[in-house]
This record gives C-alpha cells, sequence and structure tokens, in this order.
C-alpha cells in the first residue's frame, strides 16, 4: 500500500511542478519517484491477511507485476524528456497524469473484491481519456480522445451493471465469496449471475482490447501521443491482464460453461482478427495495435488455461512484450523525426546504413514480438501453449500456433524496411537518454530469452 500512497503524492507534487519552471525537473523527480515505489512494492509483499479488510493483498505476483510496470514506466519517463523536450505546453500535466494512470495499474494487481477493481479501472482509464487526446491542435489526437471516452464510458456502465448483477446473486463483493457461490452453482448457474458475468466480460474485454470490443484501439494508438501509446500498450496492457487473472485465474475459477465457451470463442477471434488485420497494415502505430490485439488473445490463452502456474506466464509475457514495445516506439519516434513526421513503415528504410547498432536492436525487438527464438518471445509464446496443452486445449493450441506463425509476416515487414538501403540516407539523430532506452530494451528482449532469471 505504501507505494500506492508515494503515487498518489508524486503525481500531485508533478501537478504543483507545473505552476513554476521546472520543466527539466520533471522527469528526474518522476525517475526517483517511480523507482521509490518499485522498491516499496518489493518491500510491501506479505502473506494474508490482506490490507484493509480484505479488500486488497499484496503477494508475489501482484509485487512483481507493480515492480515491472514501475520499472516500464520509468523508461518512458527516461524517454520522456527528450519527447516533451519540444513542446512547452502542459508537460507536467502528462505526466502527472501517467502517475496517476500507474496508481490505478497498481491497484488492479491486488484486488480482493469488486469494488476495488472498479476503483482500480476508473483510475486507470480517466488520465488516459485526458492524454489520448494531449495533442490539442491534432484532428487524430483529438478523435483518439473522444472515441476512447465514450466507448470506455459505454464498457463502464456495462461492468457496472455486471457488478451489480453478480452482487445480486452472490450476496457479496468479496472474491472469495463470489468464487465459491460459483463453484456451488457451476452446473445449473442463475440466469442473472451468467448475464453478470458476461456484463463484466465486456467491461474486462474493452480494457485489454479483445475482439469484437477492440474497435477503439487501432484509432486511439495512431491517434495518441506516442509516449501515451507506448504507456498504453504496455504499463495499461500488464495491469489490465493482472486484474482478469486475479478475477477468473485466482478467485473465480468455477466459470459457468456459457461464460468459458464465450471466453475461448473471444480468445479465437482476438488471435484470427488481430493477425489477419495487421497483415494489411502499411502504418506503424496501427500495426502494432493490431499487434497487440494478437497479443491479446495469447494472453487470454494463458488466463483461461486454469492452471497455477498461469500467473507467472502471464507475467513472464507482459514483461518481455511491454519491454520490446517500449523499445519499439522509442525507435519509431527517432525514425519519425527523421522522415519530418511521416508514420508509415519505410521510415524504418537505410536504418541498417545509418546506425546498424540500432537496426540490430530494432530486429531483435521486431523478433521478439514475432516469437523467434533464442529472444525473450519465444520462451513466452512457447510457455503459452505448453500450459494450453497439458490442460487439455489441443486445438486451440493449434489454432494459436498457425496464428503466430502467421504473424511473423508483419513484423518481418518491418524488418525488411529495416535493412534496406536508402538511397536519401536519412539522418538518424538520437540522444543520450534514447539510446539507453533502446539499450535496455534490445538487451533485455534478448537476455530473458537466453536467461530467463527464474520468471519462468
Amino acid at each position: 500500500m505504501s507505494a500506492i500512497i508515494l503515487l498518489s503524492i508524486l503525481g500531485v507534487v508533478l501537478l504543483y511542478m507545473g505552476l513554476g519552471n521546472n520543466k527539466r525537473l520533471l522527469a528526474p523527480v518522476g525517475i526517483l519517484g517511480l523507482a521509490g515505489a518499485g522498491a516499496l512494492s518489493f518491500l510491501d509483499r506479505r502473506p494474508l491477511p490482506a490490507w484493509g479488510h480484505g479488500a486488497m493483498a499484496f503477494d508475489d505476483l501482484s509485487m512483481a507485476f507493480c515492480v515491472a510496470m514501475a520499472g516500464i514506466t520509468l523508461l518512458l519517463f527516461v524517454f520522456g524528456s527528450d519527447y516533451y523536450s519540444r513542446t512547452q505546453e502542459n508537460v507536467a500535466e502528462h505526466y502527472a497524469l501517467l502517475v496517476f494512470s500507474l496508481t490505478g495499474a497498481f491497484l488492479l494487481t491486488s484486488y480482493q473484491n469488486l469494488l476495488m477493481l472498479f476503483l482500480g479501472i476508473e483510475v486507470l482509464s480517466i488520465p488516459l481519456y485526458i492524454l489520448a487526446g494531449g495533442k490539442k491542435r491534432s484532428y487524430r489526437s483529438s478523435e483518439a480522445g473522444f472515441k476512447y471516452f465514450l466507448l470506455g464510458s459505454f464498457a463502464t456502465a456495462f461492468f457496472l451493471m455486471g457488478i451489480a448483477l453478480v452482487y445480486g446473486m452472490a450476496g457479496s463483493f468479496d472474491l472469495k465469496v463470489i468464487g465459491d457461490y460459483a463453484a456451488a452453482n457451476a452446473e445449473h448457474p442463475a440466469a442473472l449471475f451468467l448475464v453478470g458475468m458476461f456484463f463484466i466480460a465486456v467491461g474486462l474485454g474493452f480494457k485489454v482490447a479483445a475482439v469484437p470490443f477492440h474497435f477503439w484501439s487501432p484509432d486511439v494508438y495512431e491517434g495518441a501521443p506516442t509516449i501515451i501509446t507506448a504507456f498504453m500498450s504496455t504499463v495499461v496492457k500488464m495491469g489490465s491482464f493482472a486484474a482478469v487473472y486475479r478475477l477468473i485465474g485466482v478467485h473465480i475459477t468455477a466459470l459457468p460453461p456459457a461464460v468459458e465457451r464465450t471466453l475461448w470463442a473471444i480468445t479465437i477471434l482476438t488471435l484470427l482478427i488481430g493477425n489477419l488485420v495487421a497483415l494489411r497494415q502499411s502504418h506503424f502505430k496501427r500495426l502494432m495495435a493490431y499487434s497487440s490485439i494478437a497479443h491479446t488473445g495469447f494472453l487470454l490463452m494463458a488466463v483461461l488455461s486454469g492452471d497455477a502456474l498461469a500467473g507467472r506466464a502471464l507475467f513472464y509475457y507482459t514483461l518481455t512484450y511491454a519491454l520490446a514495445t517500449v523499445g519499439l516506439f522509442v525507435v519509431f519516434t527517432v525514425a519519425k523525426r527523421a522522415a519530418n513526421g511521416d508514420e508509415h513503415i519505410r521510415i524504418f528504410r537505410g536504418m541498417f546504413k545509418s546506425k546498424p547498432w540500432l537496426a540490430a536492436a530494432t530486429l531483435i525487438m521486431l523478433l521478439s514480438l514475432a516469437g523467434i527464438p533464442p529472444t525473450a518471445g519465444f520462451l513466452a509464446k512457447y510457455q503459452v501453449f505448453v500450459l494450453a496443452v497439458q490442460n487439455g486445449y489441443v486445438w486451440s493450441t493449434l489454432f494459436a500456433a498457425v496464428m503466430a506463425v502467421l504473424g511473423i509476416y508483419y513484423y518481418l515487414k518491418v524488418i525488411r524496411e529495416t535493412f534496406t538501403t536508402n538511397e536519401e540516407g536519412a539522418v538518424l539523430q538520437l540522444n543520450a537518454t534514447n539510446t539507453a532506452v533502446i539499450a535496455v530494451c534490445g538487451v533485455g528482449a534478448l537476455l530473458l530469452g537466453l536467461w530467463p532469471m527464474g520468471l519462468i
């Protein structure tokens, strides 16, 4: 809980720093605060009884997710010191809102009842509605913020209705009580309980951009500022899947058959639509959006496998995905500046000739997302497939494997551009902070594949 309190204070401090001419201090103060939050998360882990009369539980899995999310946000703040150097408006507000959103993600890793789950989702989401429309003079950014807010509000309404129906049947917001009720009535669940679980699935499906609740994702990814897109595709995904796993992987494990079949249908559709539509993308941000949707399908497989090791597989997958994604968005920003704002994947052309080490780091991160050995992405997908097969989901695993092979193609399109010679020779300019973030992400994506360090 100390980490959540520190993040709340840090957000307020960053807001007040915006009143003065302290722009250069924003990133260092934020980085120190995030490092402190990560350290407190590690120190705060404890066995049950949980905090707040059972409202939250800070166990090892919660600690791992919180430390990882604080670390990824710290990398984004390091990147932000360069990203926000070209603007003078609302920089403190952007940093503060990122910290407030991270606070919501921390809540999602440790909630023990549905009210805390709702609180975590809203604290995570409301700052993002503002940040997605952060480019006030951009039509695309304004559209992204409005679309994200509008669809998010509808999803919240469904989610609240689901909570009300589940509470009405189980008589409690506590997840253990609800789990016991679901197990006792697994064969013949009440209709209102089924509807409540479906509505909760709609709300969570929107957060993780699962099909058919994914339509907001490509437009928001494209229109939001790049650093916000990177935050949404990494930290938000980690926090959201920690919440999903805590709900149906830890507590409500005895899902009604109709709900379980629906979730598997969503998983298959997410894998199919995410990969097929990504094949047609040439805009980098939209490609990453549909790639993120495809990865959501693999993560849902881990959650639905019903295995005790699913939590570790989920953590390892989201961590390795986040490292590769953050690094690629930093590379994209560098290439976009050299191409005068173009966002087509052709901006990567000539990178190998201009900066071979940058092309090599980009290659490693793309191979990790594609799941090619010896990168961490390969071990992440392999672990998900093993869990699914061990729990009897053979045909779903075979389908997912085919989708994984199909997904390699759209990453190869970016790799081809990276190693294609560009006669014009665009000049790629990197400073020390961007170089450091790319190096950490590239080395991490490779090192965690060669040496998982006990994470799997």
